[in-house]
């Protein structure tokens, strides 16, 4: 029957799959509180987001034995499944099970998120800060892995004798460069829906960084005012900060004017007032505020590497796995990484995590190779070899293996910072914000490939070894 009638089998067989993801939703749901606690779902390359009303309403231990579920991570009141490739089968059955219950108009999140009595007024300011910037960067990622995969294609291509001069190539590397030439723009667009803002709006307002014309107009004069106030020549094609800080300003207006204003009058002057007024606050005050702010962030990074590429590269190396369990590693890439590309046209720091991502595997190879149990070999083995050729997205490796079993996930951090210090040492980079894996790679060709890849192997023999001579307790679930 599957040979004779191969359209009609394959049809079943996705009706059949689809049938699995809405009851892995409805598991999910039913272990989070049902659907009422439920305020808003999102998700982003292998985690389905959850934001809760009331966390005692949740059953974590339930939710983590689910089947496909590979470990649940809480972040400022946020919960966060980690399922892997399948995420975006999962978030659309869940978003078709919850339907109206969960709130879909930004602006109300924002007022639920005011006024609800939840444990996110009990996170602290730190992870309400990560889970905010994780927030707003986390829909960017997708743009990010195209813009990265088109750069390496056009790398590619004249790696098998095409011309830089070509206009194809020409054209596909403009292609891949567009979101760093526009990154605030793009930030603010996650931005505003984040904070339930006018996303036209806040586009206007924030593409006014942007625009050659603004520039133009600090070449033409000399000093450069607003109502007398002065405007500082500040470059915000790399900045983030300053779309962020726009968005929310130009929410919180809008809900003031909404307030204040007769119904006959708010789709006119909502708009106008909330550009009007932000508009020179953002380049009198906000915007110049915002690219300090976040070069004094980056500069934490920037300044450890001009000390020592070699110190910079082993911390960052050895940490990196350990940020992304907590989701700082897509804040420090909007606020670090993406920028540095749009600004340098080349990231030589963060870039150093890059080992890290093989020794996440080396370490899973290490586990099927000397654990007992057929079903932990076969486990491992197999989730070593998803995360090598989905492109190294390894959280299927470190939640199934590495971090399941705890010394793996040691050895991983140790050869990470091995790897990543003779990395740093290299000056490797990288030219678009994309994991180092098997189809990547040209992105990071040029000054210090070799180091990198030196440093993948030293770091990833490292932990392979390390892993293989502790073991794991087999009998840990």
């Amino acid at each position: 029957i599957k040979y004779l009638c191969p359209r009609d089998f394959r049809r079943g067989e996705m009706e059949e799959i689809m049938k699995d993801y809405r009851k892995l939703s409805e598991a999910i749901i039913l272990n989070v509180g049902g659907k009422d606690n439920i305020k808003d779902v999102s998700h982003c390359m292998t985690r389905l987001r959850l934001g809760l009303k009331d966390e005692s309403k949740v059953n974590k231990d339930e939710l983590e034995k689910l089947d496909e579920v590979m470990r649940v991570v809480v972040i400022g009141g946020q919960y966060q499944v980690v399922l892997g490739g399948i995420v975006d089968d999962v978030f659309d059955e869940t978003c078709k099970l919850v339907g109206d219950s969960v709130v879909i108009n930004e602006t109300q999140i924002e007022e639920n998120l005011d006024n609800t009595e939840t444990s996110n007024k009990k996170a602290k300011p730190v992870e309400k800060l990560i889970s905010l910037l994780s927030g707003i960067v986390s829909p960017i990622i997708p743009a990010m892995l195209a813009a990265g995969f088109i750069t390496a294609l056009a790398k590619l291509l004249v790696l098998a004798g095409i011309s830089e001069t070509n206009t194809t190539i020409q054209l596909l590397t403009v292609a891949g460069d567009v979101l760093y030439g526009f990154f605030p723009i793009f930030i603010g667009w996650s931005a505003a829906k984040y904070f339930g803002a006018n996303i036209s709006i806040v586009l206007m307002v924030v593409g006014l960084l942007v625009y050659p014309n603004f520039s133009n107009v600090f070449s033409n004069f000399e000093s450069v005012t607003f109502l007398g106030l002065p405007v500082t020549n500040v470059y915000y094609g790399s900045s983030v900060l300053p779309a962020i800080l726009t968005a929310f300003l130009i929410a919180k207006l809008e809900k003031i004017l909404r307030k204040i204003l007769p119904n006959a009058l708010r789709s006119i002057f909502v708009p106008f007032l909330s550009a009007l007024i932000t508009i020179p606050l953002l380049i009198v005050v906000i915007g110049p505020i915002g690219v300090w702010g976040g070069e004094l962030f980056a500069n934490l990074f920037r300044s450890t590497y001009e000390l020592s590429p070699i110190l910079a590269g082993a911390i960052i190396g050895g940490t990196w796995q350990i940020l992304i369990i907590f989701g700082m590693h897509i804040a420090i890439l909007g606020l670090v990484s993406a920028p540095n590309i749009a600004m340098y046209g080349r990231d030589t720091i963060i870039m150093t995590h890059a080992p890290s991502l093989i020794c996440q595997i080396t370490a899973g190879l290490a586990v099927a190779l000397k654990a007992k149990d057929k079903k932990i070999k076969k486990n491992a083995l197999t989730l070593s070899l998803t995360s090598f050729f989905s492109g190294n997205v390894i959280e299927p490796v470190m939640y199934g293996v590495n971090l399941k079993y705890k010394k793996p996930f040691i050895a991983v951090c140790i050869g990470g910072a091995i790897g990543g210090a003779i990395t740093g040492a290299a000056g490797a980079g990288t030219v678009a914000a994309v994991a180092f894996s098997l189809y990547t790679f040209p992105v990071y060709l040029g000054v210090g490939f070799g180091g990198l890849l030196l440093g993948c192997l030293v770091g990833g023999l490292v932990t392979f070894v390390l892993t293989y001579v502790m073991g794991i307790d087999e009998k840990d679930v």
